[in-house]
């Protein structure tokens, strides 16, 4: 038997979250459903832990320049400073009990678990099904998309995730993709000491941008010792227990500790099963706006 609800909010990343509570603040009944951490990307891989690691790259950055302009300074960096504080400052040491206990104070009911649209207003999680009678919001954000390249399924490969998670910084490190991510994290990496080399297909760095910001940043990169590869594209990779080996096109093999897989981000709506419920524009879904204003009794 379905447990009602008036809306299921499927996903509670950063503006999920926000729906959902604002929703159950108006006095609604609403139902958020998350399979991994409430808050989602932003607050344990993206924009706060990998800001934190960017800020004490910069610092790091900083400080050796000190001999040209200000006197004498010497810097020995210590990733381990930084995985500490992204551990106990920003995540919780991945734990999402704060962010639940901030959507269920609000008057939420929270369903840990994967979800499964089956109809135009029912959702299965966690063993249970739901329906909804006001509608549904679908709102599971994206993952790393991870290329299908000969030899890389089963190797330890790190996505963003892994990089944030490292308690230490490798010797050498293969960025495979040159977006705003890969970019990021190859220079916080090299800042650190790590020997880094960025693999790009396209002809720059930064492709989905004006050329050029890839260009400069390119320059930034040699300037300070990353290898930069564009034009090569991952034809193979190996593990030999220790050691990557990236096979590449258009380039020699590139050897290194670890491999950061940085290619995009993909939404996987087929897991979700929304083309097998038969969901449309016209179904019960209504718009997040719609939501809000609701919520604000407009």
């Amino acid at each position: 038997m379905a447990a009602d609800a008036e809306v299921i909010v499927v996903g509670l990343g950063v503006g999920a979250e926000f729906v959902a509570g604002r929703l159950a603040e108006a006095g609604l009944g609403v139902v958020g459903i998350e399979s991994a951490l409430v808050g989602g990307e932003c607050p344990y891989w993206g924009c706060v832990p990998s800001k934190m690691i960017i800020r004490a790259a910069n610092t790091l950055a900083e400080a050796r320049r000190v001999g040209k302009l200000a006197g004498y300074a010497s810097v020995q960096p210590d990733w381990s400073i930084v995985a500490r504080r992204i551990r106990e400052e920003a995540t919780d040491d991945w734990d999402d009990t704060v962010a639940v206990q901030r959507f269920t104070r609000k008057g939420g009911r929270f369903v840990r678990g994967r979800a499964a649209v089956t109809g135009s207003r029912t959702v299965v999680a966690g063993g249970r099904e739901f329906r909804a009678s006001r509608g549904l919001v679908l709102a599971t954000g994206t993952q790393p998309a991870v290329p299908p390249v000969d030899g890389l399924a089963g190797t330890p490969y790190w996505t963003n995730h892994g990089a944030l998670e490292a308690m230490e910084a490798p010797a050498s490190l293969t960025v495979a993709g040159g977006g705003a991510v890969g970019v990021e994290l190859a220079q916080a990496f090299a800042r650190f000491g790590t020997a880094v080399t960025i693999v790009e297909a396209a002809d720059r760095l930064l492709p989905g941008e004006e050329p050029e910001a890839g260009e400069l940043i390119g320059e930034v990169f040699r300037r300070e010792g990353i290898r930069v590869l564009t034009r090569a594209r991952l034809r193979r990779v190996s593990h030999d227990g220790r050691y990557f080996t990236v096979h590449l096109d258009g380039a020699g093999p590139v050897h290194s500790e670890r491999l950061l897989v940085a290619t995009g981000r993909r939404a996987d709506l087929t897991a979700l099963g929304v083309a097998a419920a038969g969901i449309d524009d016209t179904g019960p879904f209504i718009a997040v706006d719609d939501h809000l204003r609701a919520a604000d009794g407009v």
